[in-house]
């Protein structure tokens, strides 16, 4: 039924409960897909560089630090899996990824980190729900 099943993370409970529950369907199904499980780093956009800091590089390591759990739990379960890192909107980056990667199912969570970031991803969740390619399983 499905053969790749996409799991975007931002480090947040509602997205380890997402990834929980694709783990769960992945080993439950005959035929097991790969788990894609994709953190996307928010384009940010500031009017002055900051001085002595490479903002880019501290994006890419909060990046990192956000997938390693995952990368865990995913390693654990004994489940195939892959781990993508991208920039840009997260919901266009997710529908985009979904399409690139040929996504049967998006699962993911209901909101994310923080008063200001669960306001965004929540956002996030119902922009990708209208616009994925794909059916999409959201987790609470």
């Amino acid at each position: 039924m499905y053969s790749r099943i996409l799991v975007p993370v931002d480090g947040s409970k509602h997205a380890r409960h997402a990834l929980d529950s694709a783990v769960s369907l992945v080993q439950s199904l005959n035929t097991a897909p790969e788990l894609v499980v994709l953190h996307v780093n928010p384009t940010v956009s500031i009017n002055e560089p900051p001085v002595g800091v490479d903002l880019e590089e501290h994006i890419r390591q909060e990046g990192e630090k956000i997938l390693a759990p995952a990368t865990d739990e995913a390693s654990r379960s004994g489940v195939a899996f892959r781990t993508v890192s991208k920039t840009g909107d997260p919901a266009k980056v997710i529908c985009q990824t979904a399409k690139e990667e040929s996504a049967d199912l998006i699962v993911m969570g209901s909101r994310g980190m923080g008063l200001v970031s669960e306001m965004l991803i929540g956002s996030v969740s119902h922009s990708v729900v209208q616009h994925a390619h794909c059916p999409v399983m959201i987790v609470r």
